[in-house]
């Protein structure tokens, strides 16, 4: 096989040891090995696979990207750089495709199917995200690549699954949102369901490709067998509805959820049956919003909101004894979430924030895109990182790692790919080609 998976001790790496406090932080020459370094990716998938193949990239593989000559077929959104909206200078593409590799190929011609169908021999691991009937055009159904390539790991994301009734229909993130059952408890309840910023059922389906997929990988290393890994954005989307106790409200009380707008589900009595109430968790600022998190806590934390509105002389009745009972905070919601509610509008989000800390409440504001670029938490932990787009002379921030590993850390060591930009370089490091052999290959290929 080309690549394994590699194991560190976990002892403290200095390189996370050291705060720098400065906002950006270059982690482009981090010289230490990669946890996923060796291991061959080849993606030809969409936008429900492009974070999948980020994750394995960031982590060291040799990610190859696939890209059509055709840009009318492989368009990305904007917004972009500069006056040209063309694919390189998608912004959605210089984040989802950093340290890939990209080669032009035309899988449906003659000779750019010999090329491909070669880089397979030469792969780990191919991400793909056509539709079932596409797959079996191609020849990439895993029965045909399990025939040609036994050690291939074969990672398909589809809207529905490889084998149900709805395998063949198309889904974007919005149809997921929707099927999997996230929009109808997200928005208000008097208002249509809300579909969830951030492409989160791309972003679902993509995390549990790339958990599969490194999983698949250490299978493998026992018997050298390649694997199928099926993922569908419906069933992703399905466990993230379900597993917040959605489910068994309804299953064992006969409770739908609603959406709940600015309010948290709460059960304020002895059975959830009986009553379902809800606390209002969101309250808006002079300057913004803060959500809240405590009215209905325990009693601590209850004394501790009073005392917090007291400091400012805002509690009014709240400081009665008889609000110590939870079941009258329940009946009392929309009185306390009143004077909450004025208390929040004569102040900053950032006053409330901070004074709210020093009672160890659960108050934090809303933050924006803006906020998080001086987050200092965000800034602690050298989030930020610093990458160089050396075409356009140009150094730009990127948002960073989801997580950290000591002694194999993840990196962005280069920009994404130009469309193509590495075609005869990978020719000759997976084929094995010189340049004049991966050169005719290439004009062969665009002739």
């Amino acid at each position: 096989m080309v690549g394994s998976v590699h194991f560190w001790n976990a002892r403290k790496s200095p390189i996370f040891r050291h705060k720098n406090r400065s906002r950006v932080k270059n982690l482009t020459n981090i010289e230490n090995p990669q946890a996923l370094e060796g291991v061959r990716v080849l993606d030809i998938s969409g936008p429900a696979g492009f974070y999948c193949t980020k994750l394995m990239a960031d982590m060291g593989a040799d990610v190859v990207r696939v890209d059509p000559p055709d840009a009318a077929v492989d368009r990305y959104p904007g917004p972009f750089y500069g006056s040209e909206s063309d694919r390189d200078h998608s912004i959605y593409r210089w984040h989802y495709h950093t340290n890939k590799r990209s080669v032009l190929l035309d899988i449906n011609s003659f000779s750019g199917r010999e090329i491909f169908d070669s880089l397979l021999g030469a792969a780990d691991v191919l991400v793909e995200t056509f539709r079932p009937s596409e797959a079996i055009v191609l020849g990439l159904d895993g029965s045909s690549l399990r025939e040609g390539y036994p050690s291939l790991i074969h990672t398909t994301i589809t809207g529905f699954g490889d084998d149900s009734p709805y395998s063949d229909y198309k889904a974007t993130d919005i149809v997921a949102q929707a099927m999997g059952g996230l929009m109808a408890i997200t928005g208000f309840p008097e208002e249509a369901p809300d579909q969830l910023g951030g492409e989160q059922a791309y972003h679902m389906a993509s995390l549990h490709a790339a958990v599969g997929t490194l999983l698949a990988l250490l299978s493998r290393d026992m018997d050298s067998m390649g694997r199928d890994v099926q993922v569908s954005m419906q069933d992703c989307v399905s466990m993230a509805t379900l597993q917040t106790a959605n489910f068994n409200y309804y299953t064992w009380d006969g409770i739908i959820r609603s959406r709940t707008g600015l309010n948290h589900a709460f059960s304020g009595q002895k059975q959830a049956s009986e009553r379902l109430s809800y606390s209002r968790t969101l309250y808006k600022c002079k300057d913004g919003w803060i959500a809240y998190a405590a009215h209905l806590a325990p009693p601590n934390a209850w004394r501790n909101t009073v005392a917090w509105m007291a400091g400012y002389g805002a509690e009014q009745e709240l400081g009665e004894q008889r609000f110590e009972d939870p079941d009258v905070r329940v009946s009392e919601q929309e009185r306390i979430n009143q004077v909450m509610a004025d208390f929040a509008a004569q102040r900053s989000a950032q006053e409330l924030y901070h004074s709210a800390q020093k009672l160890r409440l659960l108050c934090t504001p809303v933050q924006s895109v803006a906020d998080l670029l001086k987050d200092e938490q965000l800034d602690d932990r050298d989030w930020f990182v610093e990458v160089e787009h050396p075409e356009i002379g140009e150094t730009f921030t990127y948002p960073g790692a989801p997580y950290k590993l000591s002694e194999t850390p993840w990196q962005i060591r280069t920009r994404a790919p130009l469309v193509g930009e590495h075609t005869c370089e990978v020719l000759g490091e997976w084929l094995g080609l010189s340049s004049d052999e991966a050169e005719k290959l290439v004009a062969l290929e665009s002739s």
